[in-house]
């Protein structure tokens, strides 16, 4: 598995953090694991990558290393 950056894919982390609602610098935090992914915003993001909300939590713990 990878990290949340690549979970992305190609959509740019200011496209990603537009249609999330946050900033382009805190996803850009949580991205690194400076800062903690909230379970609200985990689903935002599953649901935002078409995914299951274990891929995107494990894809953060991954990302944290």
């Amino acid at each position: 598995m990878t990290g949340l950056s690549q979970l992305r894919g190609k959509l740019s982390q200011s496209e990603v953090a537009r249609r999330l609602n946050i900033s382009k610098s805190y996803l850009s935090l949580i991205e690194s694991g400076k800062r903690r992914l909230s379970l609200d915003l985990a689903e935002k993001m599953a649901e935002e990558y078409g995914v299951n909300i274990e891929v995107v939590l494990h894809a953060y713990k991954v990302g944290k290393r």
